[in-house]
């Protein structure tokens, strides 16, 4: 029977836990950092969570957000068949996903989970706040990749977060900004992520952390709400230092009220989408409160016209892009730990279908692949051309190459430049671990260093003892990273800190492979920032 911990204070009200691995790790699951945001607070900024009478038993996970899920069963099915597993095994996995129980979604999904190793309010021990993946559609701080407790076990107080995802966190529509103090609307999730923060900044000491040392960490689409916490003025003072794992956003530059690229404007498809439900008019976001999200998801998850609820630049919560923020030297300057994986675009390929996020929901077929190219990099086009063999008639693997370069890798590096000329310490990383059948074909895809960082064992995937020593080293990297802002500790291959003017990177690799290399595809990467730079210049102007 689990030992259950004694109360803590925080300022709603009293807690419990359970103890776990011997009692010498404390977990507390579903903790609510801000009120439902249900019935008239759908579509408003987080509200701090209410006080409770009693005791709260945080020893179950709260409900997960509400999932678009449109895609996941691509994304799954290609991780699976891409392991080099034989074919009895790969149909068997497949199923058990298929059968596998889903998790509960509600939008009362505002709560986190605590790990840590000491419930002392004097330890002051570092504190990592995880954000999510998902592409700011699904996932949830509940996820099996990251159910561990290694991070805590080196000393680390751990928080996961759930936030509100897709349509019911990023719903833009001009009644909503007229009822906004500040004449917004949309990126209520990247709101929650603040409020979240926070509440650790108010909590947190009463679980062993130090308000004082906050480091914020995220993969995918949580690596790029990490990026928003950098430039939202919002979040500053709220964190210390921040690790970006594969963070992306060139697909995702949306604004409120200007339509940019391929991207609506999120008030216009607000507006259209919202007309499907109710009449138009100033009763119309009064109405939408009153319907059931289930008929607005059988929508998005049937058009992909409707699939363009994410993170907008909308002057307050984030006053530019990213891109456009670091480029400027407007970001926090906190020491920052990021990288991206070799090959990111093998998963994401077949939910894109495309080199380029932007024409995700076009299919461009194989012909006419070298003139999409030839149109976005001008003069440039043919020695992009050379240096992804096959991408000039369309070939499936240089296209995921470039899908991954361009989404990732390349603005992983572009953050690193400028975070380092901004005097920011910086450590870049690549990681290149592939699954290790001989038969794999997905390589170091996204995502596969999770199960790395987090030291969590998924029994479906194989493990050998080499992955287990990186796992180690990389777990020692991050923590190390959060109590100090260096990765270094002097046991392991030293990870120099990013220089501008003789960049190198720390390769995440097995055995020997481990260590500080020049950075892979520095050629891709100055000619996809170029690129970038004119799309900066072109989002300026739209401001």
């Amino acid at each position: 029977m689990a030992q259950i911990t004694p109360p803590v204070q925080t300022q709603s009200g009293a807690l419990t836990g359970v103890f776990q691995k011997d009692g010498q790790i404390a977990v507390f699951k579903g903790i609510p950092y801000a009120q439902p945001p249900v019935g008239e607070l759908r579509w408003r900024p987080p509200r701090p969570a209410l006080p409770w009478s009693g005791t709260l038993k945080a020893e179950k996970a709260g409900t997960i957000a509400i999932q678009q899920a449109a895609d996941f069963e691509l994304f799954m099915n290609a991780l699976v068949k891409g392991q080099g597993w034989g074919a009895l095994k790969t149909t068997a996995v497949k199923l058990l996903l298929k059968v596998a129980p889903k998790p509960k979604q509600n939008e009362d999904c505002l709560t986190l989970n605590i790990r840590t190793p000491s419930l002392d309010k004097e330890a002051k021990l570092p504190v990592m706040v995880w954000i999510h993946g998902g592409d700011h559609q699904d996932g949830s701080a509940n996820d099996i990749f990251y159910d561990s407790n290694s991070l805590a076990r080196r000393g680390v107080v751990a928080v996961y977060i759930n936030y509100r995802l897709g349509l019911m966190g990023y719903f833009g529509h001009p009644l909503l900004s007229r009822e906004s103090a500040h004449g917004v609307s949309g990126n209520y999730g990247t709101l929650d992520q603040i409020a979240a923060l926070q509440w650790v900044q108010e909590n947190i000491s009463a679980f062993g952390g130090d308000p004082d040392n906050v480091t914020i960490f995220g993969e995918s689409a949580g690596g790029e709400s990490v990026a928003h916490m950098l430039v939202s003025p919002l979040a500053r003072g709220l964190f210390h230092k921040a690790i970006l794992q594969s963070p992306a956003n060139i697909g995702q530059m949306m604004f409120l009220r200007q339509p940019y690229r391929n991207n609506p404007a999120l008030e216009a498809i607000g507006q259209e989408f919202a007309d499907r439900f109710a009449p138009a008019g100033d009763d119309q976001i009064a109405a939408l409160r009153q319907i059931a999200p289930k008929r607005f998801y059988d929508l998005v998850r049937q058009m992909r016209h409707f699939q363009h609820f994410y993170p907008v630049i909308d002057g307050y919560v984030l006053e530019k892009s990213p891109f456009a923020a670091f480029q400027d030297g407007d970001q926090a300057r906190a020491p920052i730990l990021l990288g991206s994986n070799a090959d990111e675009g093998t998963l994401i390929y077949p939910l894109v279908a495309s080199p380029f996020r932007e024409y995700a929901h076009q299919s461009i077929p194989p012909e006419q692949i070298a003139g999409l190219v030839r149109q976005e990099f001008d003069d440039e086009a043919q020695a992009l051309l050379d240096l992804y063999p096959g991408l000039a008639q369309g070939a499936e693997t240089a296209q995921m190459a470039l899908l991954g370069d361009v989404i990732f890798g390349a603005a992983v590096h572009f953050y690193a430049l400028k975070g380092a000329e901004a005097g920011q310490p910086v450590y870049f990383y690549h990681f290149t671990r592939t699954p290790p059948s001989p038969k794999q074909t997905v390589g170091a895809y996204h995502a596969r260093e999770l199960t790395f960082v987090h030291d969590t064992t998924i029994p479906l995937f194989d493990v050998t003892a080499e992955d287990k020593a990186l796992t180690q080293v990389m777990g020692d990297y991050w923590t190390n990273f959060a109590k100090s802002g260096d990765p270094n500790d002097g046991s392991h291959p030293q990870w120099p800190r990013f220089d501008t003017a003789a960049p190198r990177q720390m390769r995440l690799e097995i055995g020997s492979d481990l260590g500080a290399t020049a950075v892979d595809r520095q050629p891709q990467y100055e000619i996809m920032q170029r690129r970038l730079l004119r799309q900066i210049q072109e989002m300026k102007a739209l401001m």
